[in-house]
């Protein structure tokens, strides 16, 4: 995502890329952060602001489940692909259980990654789909945002 863009909702990109291949499998446009809380000094805003960049966390990458987990609740309502480590420092401020979902009521997220076009997220799952029944348990997962 671009964090210099003035709209009131930033999408970007989430760009499942196969090593095998060297190419690109799947793009999806995605968001992180709730509306108007996509600014780079905002990946420390507990329950606003995006998912941190890995670099600010001081990770090489964070890692998503393959097998989602199943959550009800309000805004997510159905699939949840956790995000691990479930907590990381930034800044001196401890954020996490973030996840990649589909965008179910209000845009933007809590620091979650979403997708927010019905179609997407069902191709998003199935791609999980096939990397689960090709033995992997996890992917990794890059956060870069231009500032």
């Amino acid at each position: 995502m671009d964090l210099n863009r003035q709209t009131p909702l930033i999408e970007g990109r989430l760009i499942a890329y196969d090593n095998v291949k060297c190419k690109v499998d799947q793009q999806y446009i995605a968001t992180s952060g709730c509306q108007n809380n996509q600014r780079w000094d905002s990946q420390d805003d507990s329950g606003r602001g995006p998912i941190p960049r890995n670099d600010q966390v001081k990770i090489d990458y964070y890692t998503v489940n393959t097998t989602p987990i199943y959550l009800p609740q309000r805004g997510i309502e159905g699939n949840f692909y956790k995000i691990d480590p479930h907590l990381v420092n930034i800044w001196g401020k401890t954020r996490g259980d973030f996840g990649i979902h589909y965008d179910a009521n209000a845009p933007g997220s809590a620091g979650c990654v979403v997708i927010r076009n019905k179609m997407a997220w069902e191709a998003f799952q199935e791609m999980m789909g096939h990397y689960r029944a090709a033995g992997l348990e996890s992917v990794p997962l890059i956060v870069e945002y231009q500032r």
